[in-house]
């Protein structure tokens, strides 16, 4: 039961994490972890951390805190292992550069049988871990490489995203936080919840999303494992669960968004069958802008 945050701004912002408390608050009070990463971007270049192990009592992890700088999209994962080892060639967020471009990324789920899929089969090689999520990053650059035209086509990397997206929520939870340097990509699917019993089925929601209306946020956001310190006008915070008692809510199964600057360029969502797998998006009404 892994752990996702995002944010994007219109502005750089400065973010004052806590990712073991934010681990607790997602409902891992009770669970060993088994990594964490965290990226802030930095023009198309980005400041990169990961370890394998608890954040809690970490001298990087506190040395990263200690010299946090204002940036304009931050991408956080903390990693409890379903699949693959823990050690740092297993932890999220992965990083690839294709094309002169620093692609992100950083998933919450399990995609059963990924490995036997033809597509992903010639891909395995030039996985460095063991994930799954290594290796459904490695499908969608390469569709990108094969499928879509300019980088800066957003419309074109949004669709590729999208069918992705829904391909992969059929071989399971399938919550996915992608930066290709410039756009944030998200997906959000279904996760498992701590419950008195243990961790429940996967279900929905799978992320939960911020989005205030513009002159609502005030100079200091309290999070649960964050506080953000004068954001803009225009900000998104993504989250497995609601951090604080914001405007958050919760995103619908098979949502599919891009997200530049603090405004949603792209908002779809997939078609969703009786017993909650994702299949084939169909097409929406125009682009949600914010």
């Amino acid at each position: 039961m892994c752990e996702l945050f995002a944010l994007s701004a219109s502005s750089p912002v400065l973010v004052r994490y806590d990712l073991d408390r934010f681990a607790a608050e997602g409902g891992e009070r009770h669970q060993n972890r088994d990594g964490w990463g965290i990226v802030f971007s930095e023009g198309l270049d980005a400041h990169y951390f990961r370890e394998a192990a608890p954040a809690a009592n970490s001298p990087l992890d506190r040395f990263v805190r200690a010299h946090a700088e204002p940036h304009s999209i931050t991408v956080a994962h903390v990693r409890r292992a379903s699949a693959g080892t823990k050690s740092l060639a297993n932890t999220h967020p992965f990083r690839r550069a294709v094309h002169g471009r620093l692609h992100h990324f950083a998933h919450n789920g399990t995609l059963h049988g990924i490995e036997q899929t033809p597509e992903a089969q010639p891909l395995i090689r030039d996985r460095v871990g063991e994930t799954d999520s290594e290796l459904a990053f490695l499908l969608l650059l390469d569709r990108l490489a094969r499928l879509a035209p300019e980088a800066a086509d957003h419309a074109a990397r949004f669709k590729v995203f999208r069918d992705f997206c829904a391909d992969m929520a059929r071989l399971g939870s399938a919550n996915f936080l992608w930066l290709d340097g410039d756009v944030l990509f998200v997906h959000a699917d279904r996760r498992r919840h701590e419950t008195a019993h243990g961790l429940s089925e996967p279900m929905a929601p799978g992320l939960h999303i911020m989005r205030p209306k513009p002159g609502t946020m005030g100079g200091i956001h309290e999070c649960s494992g964050a506080v953000l310190q004068n954001p803009p006008d225009h900000i998104v915070v993504f989250a497995s669960v609601a951090l604080s008692d914001g405007p958050w809510e919760p995103l619908p199964q098979g949502s599919v968004l891009a997200v530049h600057e603090g405004k949603v360029l792209f908002h779809e969502q997939t078609i969703t069958d009786r017993g909650g797998a994702s299949s084939r998006p169909k097409e929406s009404a125009p682009p949600v802008q914010q």
